[in-house]
């Protein structure tokens, strides 16, 4: 369950707040004055976070790997240059069906 904590409670419960993360998976969002600062979850979730990550970081180094010598405003370009002809081509085929 996902929950709010201020600092304070954080600073006065922290062992009973760390025990609900780690039994009942809370999640809890720690905040001082209205303000989201950290947030604590179980290690589990932590660990697939980071797992999922580094997939997702494998796969661009293997695309990087590909095409070594582009900057990053070239391929910058590329990727809004790619974006505004599929959004094109949708818009195209959005229309024939209309007509």
């Amino acid at each position: 369950m996902r929950k709010e904590v201020s600092t304070t409670d954080i600073d006065q419960k922290h062992v009973e707040l760390c025990d609900g993360v780690y039994r009942s998976g809370d999640r809890l969002i720690i905040k001082s004055a209205n303000t989201p600062l950290a947030v604590i979850v179980p290690i589990e979730a932590y660990q697939k976070m980071l797992q999922q990550r580094e997939q997702v970081f494998s796969v661009l180094d293997r695309i990087w790997e590909k095409v070594p010598g582009v900057s990053e405003e070239e391929a910058q370009d590329d990727i809004e240059q790619a974006i505004a002809a599929a959004r094109a081509e949708k818009i195209r085929k959005r229309s024939q069906l209309f007509s």
